[in-house]
């Protein structure tokens, strides 16, 4: 029981930390999961990130559902799925009233103008920590990965392709590569 609190309590703490969506709250995941309670490794929280881009519904949500399971199974996914919801749930509720009430105050609208920065921020730290995460296995260096991230961005952007094909054709890619000992 008591693991199963901590659980709700750590996934509160941080939503109420993260701003702007699903990837830009990663890096204060992986902080509080990663470095401070050592819950997995790096390289397991990137595979995390993995199964979650593959998954629908909220980046958020899906994170910490897989990161409860792992910790505590079925009760552990449900006690940090809560603990993620719980915050939102509050935090827009009071942010609806707030937002009719200041909707024309131009310091207002300013401070949520100037949070998108934060965001960008916080979305940069995300895809670098993906990166080293992809591409350093124990250390390692992976240029397969990076190849196979090159030419899965230039097939996205050129041809415009779904995110889930990209996604798709860059797991064969990987798993051909790794088949043939490349």
């Amino acid at each position: 029981m008591r693991k199963l609190l901590e659980i709700i309590f750590v996934f509160i703490k941080i939503q109420l930390l993260s701003f702007g969506g699903g990837h830009a709250s990663i890096p204060v995941v992986q902080t509080e999961i990663v470095d401070i309670k050592h819950w997995m490794t790096m390289e397991e929280f990137s595979n995390l990130l993995a199964m979650d881009e593959l998954t629908p519904g909220p980046l958020a949500i899906n994170c910490a559902t897989f990161v409860g399971n792992r910790l505590a199974g079925i009760a552990g996914a449900l006690a940090a799925t809560v603990g993620c919801i719980i915050p939102s749930c509050v935090i827009a509720l009071i942010f609806s009233k707030v937002y009719k009430k200041f909707y024309e105050n131009r310091t207002f609208m300013a401070l949520l103008r100037n949070l998108s920065l934060m965001v960008v921020a916080l979305l940069a730290v995300t895809t670098i920590t993906m990166c080293m995460g992809t591409f350093f296995d124990k250390g390692i260096f992976r240029y397969q990965n990076v190849l196979i991230s090159m030419l899965s961005f230039f097939i996205f952007m050129r041809y415009d392709m779904n995110p889930l094909y990209t996604i798709l054709l860059g797991g064969i890619l990987s798993t051909l590569l790794n088949s043939i000992g490349i």
